[in-house]
């Protein structure tokens, strides 16, 4: 993933397209008899094709480099400059603006979603976004975690419209944060009934869902989950919107 550093970090309308099942269109459009994979599973068809590739290292190199000719093809079929691509990935590319050729042969670069609002972290490895089905993206985010994804949210849901409304709200959101008493919103799962937090003073422990949930939150270092997970965003949006 080639993130563009010259654009904002908080932007309005951008697009994401890549090729879908990418692996297996490629393969299906080179002649590869591909009737014992199943399309339809996701998981499974990509467990299968990492078999093709593992038994065949020029298998691995052609996908490689057919996947990126093909980005590269449709960037100069649509005129696409570098400062419209905010971020170029494996498979596909996140734009400021719609393309033009969508169908170049066989391999298509479908529109996968249209993003409201798009929020690069701080130092611009992860990224947040609303999308205009109501949907929030989360992407490059380590161990995150369905209670911290609802702060995104309301990340996202921001008025970006008024500046005294962003501040505000940010405001709102770390206040809510910090003074929390949901003990499940500081424990990280990792694995059935297990979760890991983060102590004032003792660092991190792992500890049982009925344990979690008779702690006492005052115990949680909640600046360390702030920090961790919130303040990559939030200063991007105190710096876009501070000028």
């Amino acid at each position: 993933m080639k993130t563009n550093e010259k654009l904002n970090l908080v932007l309005r309308d951008v697009y994401l397209y890549d090729i879908e099942a990418c692996h297996y269109t490629i393969l299906k459009n080179l002649g590869f008899d591909l009737t014992n994979i199943n399309y339809d599973n996701k998981l499974e068809r990509n467990i299968q094709i990492g078999q093709m590739m593992r038994k065949n290292p020029r298998l691995t190199s052609l996908l490689r480099e057919t996947t990126k000719t093909t980005i590269d093809e449709y960037i100069l079929k649509n005129n696409v400059v570098e400062d419209e691509i905010v971020i170029r990935q494996y498979d596909g590319l996140i734009l400021t603006r719609t393309l033009r050729e969508t169908n170049l042969g066989k391999i298509p670069l479908n529109i996968r979603k249209h993003f409201e609002i798009f929020i690069s972290s701080i130092d611009r490895s992860m990224y947040i976004a609303h999308d205009s089905s109501g949907e929030t993206i989360i992407k490059g985010v380590p161990f995150c975690y369905p209670q911290m994804e609802s702060i995104y949210e309301k990340i996202c849901r921001i008025n970006f419209g008024s500046k005294a409304a962003i501040f505000k709200q940010l405001q709102k959101i770390k206040e809510g944060f910090l003074y929390s008493n949901d003990a499940y919103l500081f424990g990280v799962p990792i694995k059935e009934n297990k979760y890991n937090i983060f102590l004032k003073g003792y660092g991190e422990l792992e500890v049982s869902k009925q344990t979690l949930k008779i702690m006492d939150t005052n115990d949680i270092d909640k600046h360390r989950y702030f920090d961790q997970y919130i303040t990559p965003f939030t200063k991007s949006i105190v710096m876009e919107f501070v000028r």
